[in-house]
């Protein structure tokens, strides 16, 4: 589609929502471009929904109020008929919590919305996924610590189970380990942390965290290393600081969480 055509459509998605006029047409054309194909964009391409979840990302008052409006009713419908262990309140706040909070230096969850279906579709999905990962669980869906994520990650047991000496370790050192990385994530920049905790804690790949973040999946993938990098630096002199252990023991424990940290990481680093 030329620019003029695509021009037409935010032309048309203004007049849907016009209380979102502080997306400009620049950032809005910007989020549709990164998200469709110029080959797939045509007269049915969803722009109004692309601008109401572009406003959503940046967080406006405005286009939450909307969301509120538009799929409350949803959650109580999936509520009622899945019956997870949460009241009427809880799934609205759980609901919105995922998907339109921003955490600090981080991204909506919204902003994973590519346009290739209708909204509405879009969030019944994620309202009912939200409600049966509650119900299956006992509890409201929660993200766990990240520095637990990392520590317990499955995906390195292979390894684990071939290298007696890393079994060795996490045995005998794992609640010293745990308050020194997490002391360590802490330290990181907030935009750092929340990245790791989309591609660990969220499991997403690098093109999906591209989507929340704007940036594309090769920037995704560089700040990803330098941030891994600049992780197992920081663990590998914490440990020294705050535990004390042989130079054998400090060796095998940094060799341990540079694995836990690759094997995290390896889905967003494809």
């Amino acid at each position: 589609m030329d620019p003029a055509g695509l021009a037409r459509l935010i032309k048309r998605a203004r007049k849907e929502w016009p209380e979102l006029g502080t997306v400009t047409d620049a950032e809005l054309e910007s989020f549709v471009r990164a998200r469709i194909p110029d080959e797939r964009l045509g007269e049915d391409t969803p722009v109004e929904d692309l601008l109401l979840v572009c406003a959503c990302a940046k967080g406006l008052r405005s286009a939450e109020d909307a969301m509120h409006e538009l799929f409350g009713e949803e959650i109580e419908r999936a509520h009622k008929r899945i019956r997870p262990p949460l009241t009427a309140v809880q799934a609205r706040l759980v609901v919105w919590n995922r998907y339109l909070a921003i955490p600090e230096g981080g991204a909506a969850r919204i902003s994973l919305y590519r346009g290739d279906t209708d909204l509405g579709s879009w969030m019944r999905n994620a309202i009912n996924r939200t409600m049966l990962e509650a119900a299956s669980s006992g509890r409201a869906p929660q993200n766990d610590a990240l520095e637990d994520t990392i520590l317990k990650r499955e995906a390195a047991s292979p390894i684990l189970a071939l290298d007696p000496e890393l079994q060795r370790v996490k045995q005998n050192f794992m609640p010293g380990l745990r308050l020194t990385l997490m002391h360590t994530l802490k330290a990181l920049e907030p935009r750092e942390r929340a990245l790791l905790r989309d591609a660990i804690g969220g499991g997403l790949d690098a093109a999906a965290l591209a989507l929340m973040y704007g940036l594309t999946s090769e920037e995704i993938r560089i700040a990803l290393v330098a941030t891994r990098e600049k992780l197992e630096y920081r663990v590998k002199n914490a440990l020294s600081e705050r535990m004390r252990i042989s130079d054998r023991d400090h060796a095998s424990l940094v060799r341990f969480v540079a694995t836990q940290v690759d094997a995290a990481l390896v889905k967003a680093l494809g």
